[in-house]
């Protein structure tokens, strides 16, 4: 069904893009004011949602220094601006993932040693992270121009963007009460 790295790359891509819409979902419902029960579960499925598309970038980045169409060197793929491919738009996937990177380690193994207000801002990083991977897809992809990508992307971008809205007005409307 699939035959080359080039559409598996697009599909890690897919995947890796979900799972971290998925979390940022997940994230901005835990602490909304909206949700009042099943905080744990809304939780755990942040967390593993996160790690998930951390694991299957790695994979999407390692197809990359593979693939016989367009292979990127491991320097191309790990320093924003070197590609030789798209260079601006390979870029946008790198600092994606350097940000997603640091939101999950600080998150999940450095938060026992970070202060709050620390962790926290370091937190917000997920959104711009997240902002930078919906370009990415939507300018590099070679199959952008599909009704159900484009379909794909525009859900998943509309829940996000209403669910920040939600948030940030259920956060003012709680400090003013």
């Amino acid at each position: 069904m699939f035959s080359n790295t080039w559409e598996w790359i697009r599909i890690f891509g897919f995947l890796a893009y979900f799972y971290f819409t998925i979390a940022v979902i997940f994230g901005l419902l835990r602490k909304s004011s909206y949700v009042k029960s099943n905080k744990n579960l809304i939780y755990q499925i942040h967390q593993s949602a996160g790690w998930m598309g951390l694991l299957i970038l790695f994979a999407h980045m390692l197809l990359l220094i593979i693939d016989h169409y367009e292979p990127y060197t491991i320097f191309e793929i790990i320093l924003p601006f070197t590609s030789g491919y798209k260079p601006l738009l390979s870029s946008l996937g790198t600092i994606a993932f350097y940000l997603f990177f640091v939101v999950m380690i600080t998150s999940d193994l450095l938060l026992p040693k970070m202060k709050r207000n620390v962790w926290k801002k370091t937190h917000f990083l997920v959104l711009p992270a997240w902002i930078l991977s919906l370009a990415h897809g939507l300018f590099i992809g070679t199959d952008t121009g599909n009704i159900f990508v484009m379909l794909f992307y525009g859900v998943t971008a509309n829940i996000t963007v209403f669910l920040l809205i939600l948030r940030i007005t259920g956060q003012k409307k709680a400090v003013l009460q």
